[in-house]
C-alpha cells in the first residue's frame, strides 16, 4: 500500500512541476511508403516461391528462382504494368498483364496498411480470400531489444533499448538507457550508453520474473525511427541538455518515445483511408491517473513494468533465444518480421 502511495504521489508531482514537457508530443510524422524496389509476398503465413520488383517506369517484374536450388539465382519470369494511385499515400495497386494473351487477368489490390518496409494487400472485392503481405527485400535486418531487470524498488535495475543492424557479415549496435553504477559504499543510476559489460547480461532471455525482454525483427521504417530517438537522447546526454535531473525520469521519458516510434509516429488515418501498419500493440505511459504502470509502481522500476507488459501485448512477435541468435547469424528460415 505504502509502495503505491509513493508511485501515485511522485506521479503527481511530476506532472504538477513538468505538465507541459511530460505529456506533450513531438510533430508527428505522416505515413511514408516507397513501392519501388524488390518485394517478398506471403499469405496466411506461407511464404510465395516468387518475389516481385516494382520498378520507376511501371514496371513490375516477376522473378523466380533458376531452380529448386534454395541458392540459384532470381531470374525474370514474368511482367506486368503497375500504377498506383497516390504514390506517398497509396489505396490502390493496378495490375496489367503485358501480354494480353497470358492467364492472369487484370487485377486492383487495395492496399490495408504500409510502412517504408511492408504493405498488405487485399483483392478489390470482398472475395473471402485472404490477405497479402509484402515485405521489402533488404540485404539488411534490424532488431530492436527492449529489455530490463527487475531489480529493487528503491534502486531498480538496468533498463535500456538495443538497436542492431546486421547485413550477415558486419552488425552494428546502439544501446541507451538506465543502468546501474555499484561501488563498494554506494550505488547510483546513469543514463547513457549501456557498456558492454551490462549488454552480455541481457544476450540471454532473463530467467523467471526476474527481468522482462521483447526481441523484435522490425523493418527499416521502424529501426530508424527509434534510431532516431535513441541518437537524440544521446545527444542530450552528451550536452547535459536532459529534461529532468532524475535518471529514471529521463529514461521513463524516452523509453516511451521509443517505443510509440516503431509504430506510425503520426495520425494513423489518412483521407479517411485505413490505418498504417502497427509494428507493434502499444503499452504507452501517460503519465496521468489512468496510467495502469506509472501509478502502481515506482519510478525505478518503470522499464521493467513497461517491457512485461508490452512482452504479453507482442508475445507472438517475440523472438526467442533460438530463433533470435539463428536471425542474427543471417539464418533466413528464423525470420519474423514483426507487425500486427
Amino acid at each position: 500500500m505504502k509502495r503505491s502511495a509513493f508511485a501515485l504521489s511522485s506521479v503527481l508531482v511530476l506532472i504538477f512541476l513538468f505538465p507541459d514537457a511530460l505529456l506533450s508530443q513531438s510533430e508527428p510524422r505522416a505515413c511514408q511508403f516507397n513501392i519501388l524496389g524488390t518485394w517478398q509476398s506471403s499469405m496466411d503465413g506461407h511464404m510465395s516461391p516468387t518475389r516481385h520488383r516494382f520498378g520507376p517506369s511501371g514496371v513490375l517484374t516477376e522473378l523466380s528462382r533458376a531452380s529448386a536450388d534454395k541458392d540459384s539465382e532470381w531470374r525474370a519470369s514474368g511482367q506486368s504494368q503497375y500504377k498506383v494511385d497516390d504514390p506517398k499515400a497509396p489505396k490502390t495497386i493496378r495490375l496489367t498483364p503485358v501480354d494480353k494473351s497470358e492467364r492472369s487477368p487484370e487485377a486492383t489490390l487495395r492496399i490495408t496498411t504500409f510502412d517504408d518496409g511492408l504493405f498488405v494487400t487485399a483483392p478489390s472485392e470482398d472475395s473471402g480470400v485472404a490477405l497479402t503481405r509484402w515485405t521489402r527485400v533488404d540485404r539488411e535486418r534490424y532488431f530492436v531489444v527492449l529489455a530490463a531487470g527487475k531489480g529493487d524498488t528503491g534502486f531498480g535495475a538496468a533498463g535500456f533499448a538495443m538497436l542492431i543492424k546486421t547485413d550477415g557479415m558486419h552488425t552494428s549496435q546502439h544501446a541507451f538507457g538506465v543502468y546501474p553504477v555499484v561501488h563498494r559504499y554506494e550505488r547510483h543510476p546513469v543514463l547513457g550508453v549501456i557498456p558492454a559489460d551490462v549488454r552480455k547480461q541481457y544476450e540471454h532471455e532473463p530467467v523467471g520474473d526476474t527481468g522482462a525482454m521483447l526481441r523484435l525483427e522490425v523493418t527499416a521504417g521502424p529501426y530508424y525511427r527509434a534510431l532516431e530517438v535513441l541518437k537524440t537522447w544521446e545527444r542530450r546526454a552528451e550536452e547535459n541538455t536532459l529534461l529532468y535531473t532524475v535518471p529514471y525520469l529521463n529514461n521513463a521519458v524516452y523509453l516511451n518515445q521509443l517505443a510509440s516510434s516503431l509504430n506510425e509516429t503520426g495520425v494513423l488515418t489518412w483521407r479517411g483511408g485505413e490505418p498504417c501498419t502497427e509494428t507493434i500493440k502499444l503499452q504507452k505511459l501517460t503519465w496521468l491517473l489512468s496510467d495502469p504502470i506509472m501509478t502502481k509502481h515506482n519510478l525505478t522500476q518503470t522499464p521493467y513494468y513497461l517491457f512485461k507488459t508490452l512482452r504479453q501485448l507482442n508475445n507472438s512477435l517475440h523472438l526467442d533465444d533460438r530463433r533470435y541468435h539463428a536471425a542474427l547469424a543471417g539464418d533466413p528460415s528464423a525470420m519474423m518480421i514483426s507487425s500486427r
